[in-house]
């Protein structure tokens, strides 16, 4: 894996799908982002955020800032669930 303070221009320009997995960003820290270059980041880049409230979260808004698609965790939240309601339903 590669940690935060490894990230430059060039880790950049070939990894360019970023998905945050922490909880930063979530209440009780909406105004957090995880502390990456995002002035590197531009439109080739994809970023995911597991946090899905707020629905824009600072990571998501930095990326786009820099011309990023960006996608937060609400619809992988609901397609989970909707996967265990049929689980637990045995409707498989």
């Amino acid at each position: 894996y590669i940690q935060y303070n490894q990230l430059d221009k060039n880790v950049l320009s070939e990894y360019t799908v970023i998905i945050n997995c922490t909880p930063v960003g979530m209440y009780p820290n909406e105004n957090q982002a995880p502390d990456l270059p995002y002035f590197f980041m531009n439109e080739e880049h994809y970023l995911y955020d597991l946090v899905y409230k707020p629905a824009e979260t600072m990571f998501l808004k930095y990326g786009k800032q820099y011309g990023s698609t960006i996608k937060n965790g609400y619809e992988m939240l609901v397609l989970q669930a909707e996967e265990n309601w049929k689980i637990w339903n045995d409707l498989n």
